[in-house]
């Protein structure tokens, strides 16, 4: 018989990145953004179009992803 773990590994993955992000959201409330306060108007512009190509390689990457996903079903089996 066959056993189907991906899924509860997979879900305590997730669950233990959900907790963390909020725990690190509100602890770092109070901490400031000394680096962000630092920087010039040219640097804030330079880090904003940084992040923008980094967003969008990003999304690409989910998209591409999806795209494997759905097509090769790795995790059809666990249903």
């Amino acid at each position: 018989m066959e056993y189907c773990r991906i899924s509860v590994i997979l879900a305590y993955a997730m669950s233990i990145y959900t907790l963390s992000s909020i725990y690190y959201f509100v602890r770092t409330r109070s901490v400031g953004t000394p680096f962000k306060d630092s920087l010039t108007k040219e640097q804030i512009q330079i880090k904003k179009e940084s992040a923008k190509i980094r967003k969008n390689i990003f999304y690409q990457g989910v998209g591409l992803s999806f795209i494997l996903l759905m097509y090769y079903k790795p995790f059809s089996k666990c249903n």
